[in-house]
């Protein structure tokens, strides 16, 4: 029977775990290239060196990051199928010598028209949760990479960053935020292909963060969460990201709550969704949750078990549709916005009802459809893709 190996932490060691991984399955030179390709892309995006270190929330965020580059057009959607054919042989191999029972993959489910959504966003409460668990460690060890970790999660749900993102971000991207009001990244704060986007300081809590990592980052002496002299440098964030890895596996174990990193980026994500109707309308107080969420919220007052696919769900518990819904809140609050109006000039009850019915047939008519694509593009652009397609995973569909 082949030996276990799993170590890649270096080319050399990446080149023989691919020969040995495709060995194990009888497969031949072309295989290899693939694997090691994988192999590679698995190190790159959570910072691994062994395979034994391998779950599914980290194959989650491997596979997003692959889809993505499909739909994108950064590569074919045969490659794509090829690199899903290479990760289930990884994951074949590191279920059967180390003791793991990850899913395999099925390239279907990310690119066929019927794909299935989830709500993927880590709650408040969970949220909250997990950062009084790093606070705890922390005075336990006064080990301050679990302070690095607390601010790196919290970037994340402020600001829409992917992990990298958040423990990379540079120190002077964010002393040029604070001044100018805009958080602007781009290659050195490790964003994905080095692509550069902006995303807005809308908040005081977010000016606030950033001037808390600021000083901490000062006092360390480190020009990233990372904790590393030189942005350039990637050992830093791999290191950091194993152990945070660590640290959320121990979280998971002792709580039994699900707590993953990119599902802070969803929660951002939700979160903008619905600060941007308000935005589109200048309905003040108006709280449109994205579909995801929505229907997330309705299955669980029935009671829905997760079990079969979530919008065969919500169509087996005839759930209000979501545009329905859509229309029913903003018409709410427009007519508790005309009923306030009349207070103003004096006018009775009998006159108030009569300007409320007025008024609310001159109500703009909004066209809820576009407001949501324009929503969606906007927080595609800020979460750094270019189409819609991985967006839509974040928010679900109507």
């Amino acid at each position: 029977m082949a030996k276990a190996m799993g170590v890649m932490s270096r080319p050399s060691k990446v080149s023989y775990l691919a020969r040995t991984i495709a060995r194990f399955h009888n497969r031949g030179e072309a295989s290899v290239g693939k694997i090691k390709t994988m192999l590679n892309f698995i190190k790159e995006e959570t910072g691994l060196t062994h395979l034994k270190n391998l779950d599914e929330n980290k194959m989650s965020e491997i596979t997003q990051e692959i889809a993505e580059r499909v739909h994108n057009g950064e590569i074919e959607a045969s490659t794509g199928a090829d690199y899903f054919s290479a990760l289930n042989q990884i994951i074949d191999y590191t279920n059967h010598f180390f003791n793991k029972e990850i899913n395999n993959l099925h390239y279907s489910d990310y690119f066929s028209k019927s794909i299935d959504y989830s709500d993927k966003s880590v709650s408040q409460e969970v949220h909250s949760n997990f950062q009084n668990f790093l606070s705890e460690k922390f005075e336990q060890t006064q080990d301050t990479r679990f302070q690095a970790l607390q601010y790196a999660t919290e970037l994340q749900r402020e600001f829409g960053l992917r992990f990298r993102e958040s423990v990379g971000l540079n120190q002077d991207t964010i002393s040029k935020a604070l001044e100018t009001g805009k958080l602007e990244l781009g290659r050195e704060d490790w964003t994905k292909n080095a692509r550069e986007r902006e995303v807005q300081i809308r908040t005081e809590e977010q000016r606030e963060l950033l001037q808390e990592v600021r000083n901490f980052l000062e006092e360390n002496k480190s020009i990233n969460l990372a904790g590393a002299q030189d942005w350039k440098s990637y050992s830093e964030i791999a290191s950091f990201r194993a152990f945070a890895d660590y640290q959320r596996q121990e979280f998971s174990s002792n709580t039994g709550e699900s707590f993953s990193f990119h599902g802070e980026r969803h929660a951002w994500a939700q979160e903008r969704y619905s600060e941007l109707w308000q935005e589109k309308t200048g309905i003040e107080g108006l709280n449109i949750q994205a579909p995801i969420k929505y229907y997330s919220e309705q299955l669980q007052q029935t009671g829905w078990n997760g079990e079969g696919k979530f919008y065969e769900a919500v169509q087996e518990h005839d759930i209000k549709p979501f545009w329905e819904y859509v229309r029913e809140e903003i018409q709410e609050h427009l007519q508790e916005q005309s009923i306030e109006m009349p207070d103003i000039f004096g006018l009775n009850e009998p006159e108030q009802q009569e300007y409320t019915q007025e008024n609310l047939l001159e109500m703009p008519d909004f066209d809820i459809f576009e407001i949501d694509k324009e929503i969606r593009m906007e927080i595609s652009e800020e979460l750094g893709h270019s189409r819609l397609d991985i967006t839509n995973t974040y928010l679900g569909h109507p």
